[in-house]
């Protein structure tokens, strides 16, 4: 047979679209349709697709395409009018001859061996490797950079009903994962932070939860004079882990938080200007929130200080519970606790502080107060916290103890907690 005078680009990369003559910008089928039958015919025009290199059987596109669609009463009959559509499809985009395209012989489909078909995770692939097998991953950064940016998005993301697509969907994720965070780094060695950015903040949104990619973010951030941003990331980073999933990101992404906010700054000799770098730029009234670890050490100062001066102190700590008084799942904590965050800032002193300790907890100092004023502030917070959206169906417990003051050892060598027994 003649040579067919033009190729097949496929790309199902984050889209299903069909390019001819590999040229960029190539047509798809009309995603507008939802109908039944039109996520079939497309399902199986893809399937064919994926698998172009090989003969495909009547029965194995059956079981992959049709699965379990009780619609379907005759899927031998379905299958032949799936052919049709799809060769229709193929001569609309410009393909001479959909029936010598697409063929059908003895319950088999293939592809005329005559038409060159690549697809985009072929070519993924093969920039993959060319990366991975360079003696110098430096020398191969362009292939990296080439593969990620034909990673548009998951693997056939419009079929996510089909299971078949299940397993190249999270075989294409978990490399490009990899090849994101490995490609990141090599351009941070090299100091190609914008490009190392640009890269990792596309891995981030793609899976937020992947703590290797965040913390080459930080890095990436901190490396281009962006310290603050990378601050602000980090407390975003954790309020979104608490959120959906109720933890603290890792030990060595908040290992990385501490040392960006500790670093030491250049050296200024003006007092007054000291004074007022340490002033909030944005004081809004209501009690103060922190970082966890910022509580920490308020919370060791104030134990420290009181020890000397009597005042009394008490450290409150709110749950968050459903109507039936049970945990809400981390997928239900966001509203109510941001509601609460706020009747919190709200209710309480300018000279209050509270955190967030987890998903469903905040712990709260109150300053100069005992026990049956800290009480009436919670109790504050709570008629607040009712009276929003958010505190409709939920519920919110709290308790209270006193602030422990700290008790010098050994004379002024360290410290140690005194318990204040109550009257």
């Amino acid at each position: 047979m003649k040579q067919t005078p033009y190729s097949l680009y496929i790309s199902v990369l984050g889209k299903f679209a069909i390019n001819i003559s590999s040229e960029k910008g190539g047509k798809a089928p009309d995603e507008s349709a939802h109908a039944g039958a039109m996520l079939r015919q497309r399902s199986f025009l893809q399937y064919l697709c994926v698998f172009h290199d090989r003969e495909v059987s009547q029965e194995e596109i059956i079981e992959a395409v049709f699965e379990s669609d009780e619609d379907v009463g005759d899927p031998v009959n379905t299958l032949k009018n799936s052919l049709y559509r799809a060769r229709q499809l193929l001569e609309s985009l410009g393909c001479p001859d959909g029936k010598s395209l697409l063929r059908y012989r003895r319950g088999y489909y293939s592809w005329n061996p005559d038409v060159k078909i690549k697809l985009d995770t072929e070519e993924f692939d093969e920039l993959y490797e060319a990366f991975y097998s360079a003696e110098s991953q430096t020398t191969e950064i362009g292939s990296a950079i080439r593969a990620l940016e034909l990673y548009e998005g998951e693997f056939l993301a419009n079929a996510v009903s089909s299971s078949w697509t299940l397993s190249l969907r999270t075989y294409y994720h978990s490399k490009y994962m990899k090849l994101a965070h490995d490609a990141t780094a090599v351009l941070y060695q090299l100091g190609r932070y914008k490009e190392g950015m640009d890269i990792c903040q596309k891995a981030t949104t793609s899976d937020p939860f992947n703590e290797e990619n965040q913390l080459l973010m930080l890095m990436l951030l901190d490396a281009s004079g962006l310290s603050q941003q990378a601050v602000a990331h980090y407390e975003q980073l954790r309020a979104l882990f608490m959120d959906q999933l109720g933890v603290t990101p890792s030990q060595e992404l908040s290992d990385y938080y501490h040392r960006l906010t500790r670093r030491e700054e250049p050296r200024e000799l003006d007092l007054t200007n000291i004074r007022g770098q340490l002033l909030e730029s944005d004081i809004n009234d209501g009690a103060y929130f922190c970082e966890y670890t910022v509580f920490q050490n308020i919370y060791r100062m104030v134990s420290r200080s009181i020890m000397r001066s009597g005042q009394a102190v008490q450290l409150a700590m709110t749950v968050m519970y459903d109507e039936k008084g049970n945990h809400l799942q981390a997928n239900r904590c966001a509203v109510p606790m941001d509601a609460l965050y706020y009747a919190i800032r709200r209710a309480l002193r300018t000279g209050d502080v509270f955190t967030r300790f987890s998903r469903d907890q905040y712990l709260i100092l109150l300053m100069s107060s005992n026990y049956e004023n800290a009480a009436m502030a919670l109790e504050r917070v709570l008629k607040l916290f009712y009276g929003t959206t958010g505190g409709t169906g939920n519920k919110v417990k709290y308790s209270v103890l006193p602030v422990l003051p700290s008790q010098p050892v050994g004379g002024g060598s360290g410290w140690q907690m005194s318990e204040i027994k109550k009257k």
